[in-house]
């Protein structure tokens, strides 16, 4: 829902059209020059300084990979983008190198920007200043062998000129701006492969922000010509309309795409737009989505089970695109997704101190070693530098500083919108006459329930402060200066508080959190709490990986084993939930992402449950996967060259037990267990059999 000047709105197929009526006949132009007809804008990231456990979280990723990505060697151990070419190109597509380096330096400026430092901003710009500096002929940028006419090179520039517009917004050089500019117009390359038509993002910020008209036709283009081209593909305008699932189809692509109709509705109005993007992800809501926040992508869309996972590239993705969704509707639903995968699976699927991570993270993993992910008995889901296919290690960098800068937002009128929560301050213009305010936001959420806003600023100015009421929350407090307000403050609305805020105004939010029963699959239960999910608290042996040849003595590889029983059932119902589960406050740190920092538990009866254990297979199958190159050595399409098995040892988390195994080894005695925060657990049990 979303309410403006008392009205309230709610995106659903049956009422979307009304909603888009709306936003087209109020379209905004304060702060833009060009038609603006979504609800929120964007803020730059130097505007926003994280604190508390946020800028710690930012600290370890300049201290851990996002700083020193280097360490988890090629491709980042490269001269990436900053040279001609990168010699010693081994990857099996010559674009891979360049896509895996552009996801860090993006992390990397983001991460920078926010942290106002220098090391991380001169450490990124060092590729984006060779790139501006050696432009071709007719403009283009970046690697020469990409500007021929293949399907997929170009795609790399989409995830590379998110650092060149990160650093725009912080700085407004005019020349980052012009060079992109002339990348695209200089010679209208098509951009119509289905990765290469994300490129029509970076084409409609630079029409945004130079209102060339030029632009925005082109970006029209490459979306129309790019449907018509692939109409048949999952990830077309019509193929995301179906209400059919997605399975088959890649998570990343899957994401990127479905994001291009929304940013066109924010410069054209036009509802056709929005609606295949806003589908996009209700299907994912409705066919493959996992408790963790983020949708199946075991590389591909799959449907749900308890032994699925996400690729960690899905989660920075899923939560960047969503992103535009929020920003076109207004639509709180979206800002709660966001904050659900920021708070779950971005922590939950990362070394406290950001050194490790895994490839595939899960929702239920009771180990995470060699062998042990569950397609093909790859060794994907350990915690190490570099654990698979180097497109990870590069896009995990992106995760926490976009859930950053997106937490604040503007209405363009001169309104200030705390679209998410977490610890931090921003300052931005206000009010008519645009006054620079500063908002302190004090808080530990999502671990407390109160949010305190301090003002600062030199003179009283009228504007909307918005806050947010998220769905899961249904006895909202809002005070002013200590006094209750008289809005109606609905579940799932943004609320606009509008008055002269005055230096020392206070607005506290508090947002009481309360336990929920969530049915899953396989008749699975999962315990939430506000926007966290809770897992069980699994006692974790890391064990250093020995085989990994990436692996170093400051940044290791582990292999996590548990260390106490897991296979537990609950014994819960959703009626006595208040009653039987006790929440346990800890001792705060701003470093609360692990097991041992946890700041709240959760303790729960249980049963064990015997002969639930570990999957054990003595062979595999496994698919031979291998590609075709035309006469210059480029791959023209990748394709199964036949099956086979393997023999040796394998060990799994299994999927939670059926009804006979339950029936047959649910123990009769009943224990407390603790569960804790799924961000704060590496090894987890997250949804559970039934125990009564």
């Amino acid at each position: 829902m979303f309410k403006i000047n008392g009205n309230s709105f709610k995106i659903s197929a049956l009422t979307l059209c009304v909603v888009l009526f709306f936003n087209a006949c109020s379209n905004k132009t304060a702060t833009n020059a060009v038609p603006y007809y979504g609800q929120f804008y964007s803020i730059p990231a130097n505007a926003i300084t994280p604190k508390g456990w946020l800028k710690q979280y930012l600290v370890n990723q300049k201290d851990g990979l996002t700083g020193h990505l280097e360490n988890a060697g090629y491709p980042f151990n490269t001269v990436g983008w900053a040279a001609d070419s990168i010699p010693g190109n081994y990857s099996v597509e010559k674009w891979w190198p360049y896509e895996q380096n552009a996801y860090w330096v993006d992390g990397m400026m983001r991460c920078g920007l926010l942290l106002n430092d220098t090391f991380l901003i001169n450490k990124a710009r060092k590729s984006i200043s060779y790139v501006m500096d050696h432009p071709d002929s007719t403009g283009f940028l970046g690697p020469k062998f990409t500007k021929a006419n293949y399907e997929r090179d170009r795609w790399i520039h989409a995830i590379f000129f998110r650092a060149m517009m990160a650093e725009y917004e912080a700085t407004k050089n005019p020349a980052i701006l012009e060079a992109i500019k002339k990348h695209y117009l200089g010679d209208r390359f098509a951009h119509t492969g289905i990765r290469e038509s994300v490129n029509a993002e970076v084409v409609l910020w630079a029409y945004e922000k130079s209102k060339d008209t030029a632009l925005l036709n082109f970006a029209k283009e490459i979306y129309h010509q790019s449907n018509v081209l692939n109409k048949d593909a999952k990830v077309s305008d019509i193929g995301f309309l179906k209400d059919s699932v997605a399975t088959g189809e890649h998570g990343v692509t899957y994401l990127e795409k479905s994001k291009i109709g929304a940013i066109l509705f924010l410069y054209t109005g036009d509802s056709t737009y929005l609606q295949p993007s806003v589908a996009a992800f209700s299907k994912l809501d409705k066919y493959h989505m996992l408790v963790g926040g983020v949708n199946v992508s075991s590389e591909h869309i799959e449907p749900v089970t308890t032994q699925e996972s996400y690729e960690i590239c899905d989660i920075s993705d899923y939560t960047w695109n969503i992103a535009y969704l929020l920003k076109a509707t207004g639509n709180v639903a979206y800002a709660d997704k966001i904050e659900r995968a920021a708070f779950n699976a971005a922590p939950g699927s990362v070394s406290n101190n950001f050194k490790a991570l895994q490839y595939f993270s899960a929702p239920n993993q009771v180990i995470a070693a060699r062998g042990n992910y569950i397609r093909g008995g790859g060794d994907q889901m350990r915690y190490a530098p570099n654990p698979g296919t180097e497109c990870c290690p590069g896009n995990v960098n992106r995760m926490m500083p976009n859930f950053a800068i997106n937490s604040w937002m503007t209405d363009g009128k001169g309104g200030i919108v705390a679209a998410m929560y977490a610890p931090s301050s921003v300052t931005y213009p206000a009010g008519e006459r645009n006054v620079d305010v500063t908002i302190d936001e004090e808080t530990n959420y999502p671990f407390t329930d109160s949010i305190n806003f301090a003002f600062h600023l030199k003179e009283a100015t009228e504007f909307d402060f918005y806050i947010r009421i998220p769905h899961w929350c249904n006895n909202a407090t809002v005070l002013v200066n200590g006094v209750a307000v008289k809005n109606t403050l609905t579940p799932g609305t943004y609320i606009p508080l509008r008055q002269a805020y005055k230096e020392g105004d206070k607005v506290t939010v508090i947002l009481p959190a309360t336990l929920s029963l969530t049915a899953g699959v396989e008749n699975g239960i999962s315990i939430e709490r506000g926007p966290l999910l809770y897992s069980l608290k699994i006692e974790e042996d890391w064990k250093i990986d020995t085989a990994d040849k990436r692996s170093t003595p400051n940044f290791p590889a582990y292999e996590l084993f548990a260390k106490s029983p897991w296979n537990y059932a609950l014994c819960v119902t959703k009626d006595s939930l208040q009653q039987q589960v006790k929440v346990v406050n800890k001792i705060y740190s701003d470093n609360p992402w692990s097991i041992e920092n946890a700041p709240i538990e959760l303790q729960v009866p249980a049963r064990l449950v015997n002969g639930w254990t570990l999957l054990q297979k003595k062979e595999m199958k496994f698919e031979n996967w291998t590609v075709e190159r035309d006469t210059m050595g480029k791959v023209k399409r990748w394709y199964k060259d036949g099956e086979g098995i393997r023999k040796g040892s394998w060990s799994f988390t299994p999927l939670i037990p059926d009804a006979a195994l339950l029936k047959n080894g649910l123990s009769k005695k009943i224990d407390m267990v603790t569960l804790v925060p799924y961000g704060c657990s590496k090894l987890r049990v997250s949804v559970f059999p039934k125990g009564i």
